[in-house]
């Protein structure tokens, strides 16, 4: 069976594709800002009022909604053309990189920000979480350059 291209409709309309990159990036940031935030507290770089857990707490709802938009409007746009991303490696390392950093956010993370850990331990965990979310927005930047 051939894929046809533009039976899908971000394909066959002007406005689809790039409004449904504009929801997955701004969906993106959203998930990413509200981890940062977290973050940055288990780093120990600022909002140093409020604990990991109510910084958690506050952001739980709004990070797990922008996941949501986020792989629904991911599993949109590669739809458009799924054996272009199927082998395009920038993006078979963001798909990788976004379950480990799912999973990792709601395991590791998680019970490190809630039992509010200690200096070393936060941090740590603080900065593998920084790390993995970045290595998918540089990854999602690379897969047009591919």
């Amino acid at each position: 069976m051939i894929y046809d291209l533009n039976a899908n409709p971000l394909n066959s309309n002007e406005w689809a594709f790039p409004l449904t990159e504009c929801f997955h990036i701004g969906s993106f940031a959203l998930s990413i800002g509200t981890i940062a935030i977290v973050d940055i507290r288990l780093l120990g770089l600022g909002l140093l009022k409020q604990s990991p857990a109510q910084l958690l707490k506050d952001t739980g709802l709004w990070t797990l909604a922008g996941l949501l938009i986020v792989i629904t409007s991911g599993l949109a746009i590669f739809s458009s053309d799924p054996v272009h991303y199927y082998y395009n490696n920038p993006f078979r390392f963001k798909v990788t990189a976004l379950l480990a950093a799912i999973i990792y956010n709601y395991t590791i993370h998680r019970r490190t920000a809630l039992s509010n850990a200690s200096g070393g331990v936060s941090v740590a965990v603080g900065l593998v979480s920084l790390l993995l979310w970045l290595s998918i927005v540089f990854a999602g930047i690379f897969i047009a350059f591919v």
